[in-house]
């Protein structure tokens, strides 16, 4: 068990809380999963109502820097959602997150199928998804493996 009581393995990071990374946030909590937050903007319209209660860390910042990544615990993650808008931003805190924690399950939105499949056989325990193709619950769902 964790600090608080949690399981170990039970915590999760999502970046970019935009529409996608809200309903990630929302599936994860429904999984009894611990989760922690990043945006780079305040965020002024929550679409999922009472989210920003369920989170159980919240940061305001670039998920690109190992600063703003270990503040928000990437360290004790089981799996990072990257989920920006921007693919760039995403796959650059892919690398940084690997560096914090070797072990992370890494799951980050792109459309770069080459890329992808290069970063999974360089970065391993990483999945690229469009989110055009999958939903919240199967990005989720990816990100906490095969216990599910």
């Amino acid at each position: 068990m964790s600090e608080d009581n949690s399981p170990i393995g039970s915590e999760f990071l999502v970046c970019g809380l935009g529409t996608l990374g809200q309903s990630c946030v929302s599936m994860l909590k429904s999984f009894g999963a611990i989760v922690y937050g990043i945006d780079c903007a305040e965020i002024r319209y929550w679409e999922v109502p009472d989210l920003p209660h369920k989170l159980d860390g919240y940061w305001q910042g670039d998920c690109r820097q190992v600063q703003i990544l270990e503040q928000a615990n990437v360290h004790r993650c089981r799996a990072i959602l990257l989920v920006t808008r921007d693919e760039r931003t995403n796959l650059a805190a892919a690398f940084a997150a690997r560096t914090l924690n070797p072990t992370l399950r890494i799951i980050v939105r792109s459309r770069q199928d080459n890329l992808n499949q290069l970063l999974s056989r360089h970065l391993g325990n990483f999945a690229a998804f469009e989110p055009e193709r999958l939903t919240a619950i199967a990005l989720s769902a990816a990100a906490t493996g095969d216990e599910v």
